[in-house]
């Protein structure tokens, strides 16, 4: 549903189990887009989906679209939200609940690599839950090299590390900001880190000190918002800083 209505992608046709009722809601969505829907059987729904997990729908749709590097430093979407980005994250699953939280909290967008990575597979955006039909998504050869081109636009950059010595809670998040998340085994990787302007840790007092990549992305992008909120509330506008 999210799809269509985003109307950024061509939706081929949308196959129904036999056995499954189109919601009333989605169905109207598809009479009024023009998009055929197609019944088929159980077994050829599970091997359309690849997974019993398909609710009994799905559909045929075209490429990804993904976003261009440059079209995310403008100041437009500089003003929306954070910019996300993630080096090398592998799971879609990790992919999915970031691009879901990413579009829940306000992020502006999502920088992946292009190598050794997870793309926007099907996977991933049924983790996502319809937010990858509204957030953009770029995809980079470098990311040191984007970093690079993100700050010249005037953006800081945060790494997400546990050893950082800055708290998230006790750095300004607001303004024009991106924060790049490591990979579920090796982290962030050098060069990468290097390129930051600097790192934060989230505090944790439990007994294990360890948060996945996509729980990390919606505790700072929560913080982010929050800092954001506050700052309209009191009137403030972000500090100027001084690389």
């Amino acid at each position: 549903m999210e799809t269509i209505k985003a109307g950024k992608r061509l939706i081929e046709k949308v196959y129904v189990s036999r056995s499954s009722a189109v919601e009333r809601g989605l169905g109207a969505l598809l009479e009024s887009a023009r998009i055929p829907i197609v019944r088929i059987s159980a077994n050829d729904m599970l091997s359309i989906a690849g997974s019993p997990h398909h609710q009994g729908l799905a559909a045929r749709v075209g490429p990804f679209p993904y976003a261009a590097l440059e079209d995310l430093l403008s100041q437009k979407v500089a003003e929306s939200g954070p910019i996300l980005i993630l080096d090398e994250i592998q799971d879609p699953a990790n992919l999915g609940n970031i691009l879901r939280s990413a579009e829940c909290l306000g992020a502006a967008a999502i920088v992946l690599t292009k190598d050794r990575t997870c793309a926007i597979t099907p996977a991933a955006e049924k983790a996502a839950a319809g937010a990858s039909a509204h957030i953009p998504v770029a995809r980079v050869v470098n990311l040191a090299r984007a970093i690079d081109q993100l700050k010249a636009s005037g953006f800081w950059v945060y790494a997400a590390d546990a050893k950082a010595k800055s708290s998230c809670y006790a750095t300004d998040l607001t303004g024009q900001v991106a924060l790049v998340l490591g990979s579920e085994g090796k982290g962030i990787r050098r060069l990468v880190m290097e390129k930051c302007d600097a790192a934060v840790f989230i505090p944790m007092l439990g007994t294990i000190d360890s948060l996945n990549v996509a729980q990390t992305a919606a505790i700072l992008l929560g913080e982010a918002i929050r800092q954001r909120l506050e700052r309209e509330r009191v009137g403030a506008t972000p500090e100027s800083k001084v690389r």
